[in-house]
């Protein structure tokens, strides 16, 4: 039986040596893939990179051989600040080589290539000035409601490079439009959610209203009517003073002054009339409880509505103050 087993074993022992043989030359490749075993790492930089965010990562400047893992690490290895957007930097071939040598993990058969100038620029945009006016028109647009308006002039100050990213104007802050339509403005940049900039912006916007014009030549003193004037649309930051928009602004009023054909009727420009003139003989009224007293007065002054103005009660020659209560009517004041 012994005799038998080693006999056996004998006979199979060549057959499994060509079978295990046969199974490495076949499959090589997995038993060197899962062998453990260190792998060269090679980090070969670059003389001249392009770079996208505040701080330069190894990655960007310099082409990683390394395993997986190790080389994921390495790519974002912070090298330093970058530059300003649009800028340029020198780095320093000694710094750099130490500062790769000190990342940890990093593998003592590391080969490193650097050449003697490295130059590193920060990747940037324009922000055009079309984006900025656009932004200035929603705010004047808002800003006026529903007024026809014109922005004539912007000038925007210190617009720069900037990131990369996402572009978002917004935060407009200290607006001011004074009287002459001068325009004022300060506007956040905002790359990415983040605050870039504060740029300044100016200019010249125009409001247009319809006003009111002499159709003819216009005397001072002179009763206004609907017939001596007409309207004309006008930039209303160009005149002088406020103008006359609505026929009814001039009812019962008078020129204080002169005015010219087509020249534009401005509130200084008119007066009230009164509805009772010094000497006038006028009804002086006078109520006492439920009783009611009418009297003759002469006015000693021009009066207008509901104004406090002295008239002479003719029976007594007495001087009363009265309120002017409609024409040719006084209610005196006890």
């Amino acid at each position: 039986m012994r005799h038998f087993i080693s006999m056996g074993i004998f006979f199979l022992v060549p057959f499994a040596g060509l079978a295990i043989g046969a199974w490495i030359f076949v499959c090589p490749p997995v038993l060197d893939a899962e062998t453990p075993g260190p792998r060269e790492v090679k980090i070969r930089v670059k003389e001249t990179s392009l770079v996208q965010g505040p701080q330069i990562l190894l990655g960007e400047v310099a082409q990683i051989q390394a395993g997986p893992f190790l080389k994921e690490i390495l790519q974002t290895m912070e090298l330093g600040n970058a530059p300003k957007p649009g800028k340029i930097k020198q780095l320093n071939k000694p710094h750099l080589d130490a500062l790769i040598h000190s990342q940890p993990g990093m593998p003592e058969n590391v080969s490193i290539e650097i050449p003697e100038n490295i130059y590193v620029k920060r990747d940037s945009q324009q922000i055009q000035q079309q984006k900025v006016q656009e932004q200035v028109e929603r705010f004047l647009s808002d800003y006026f409601r529903d007024k026809e308006y014109e922005l004539e002039q912007l000038l925007v100050r210190d617009l720069g490079l900037y990131p990369q990213g996402n572009v978002d104007l917004s935060g407009i802050s200290s607006s001011r439009i004074d009287k002459n339509g001068n325009l004022s403005l300060f506007m956040d940049i905002l790359i990415d959610g983040n605050r870039e900039d504060r740029i300044r912006i100016s200019g010249k916007v125009a409001v247009y209203e319809d006003i009111l014009c002499a159709k003819r030549n216009l005397a001072k003193g002179e009763q206004l009517l609907g017939t001596d004037v007409y309207s004309v649309r006008k930039n209303i930051f160009s005149l002088r003073e406020e103008g006359i928009r609505t026929i009814r602004e001039i009812e019962n009023k008078r020129l204080k002054t002169g005015i010219k054909k087509n020249d534009y009727i401005s509130i200084s420009d008119l007066q009230e009339i009164p509805l009772i003139r010094k000497g006038d003989v006028i009804t002086l009224v006078a109520r006492s409880n439920r009783l009611l007293i009418a009297t003759s007065g002469i006015s000693q002054e021009d009066g207008y509505a509901d104004q406090l103005i002295r008239v002479e009660n003719i029976r007594s020659g007495k001087i009363v103050r009265g309120l002017v209560k409609e024409k040719s009517t006084v209610e005196v004041i006890h």
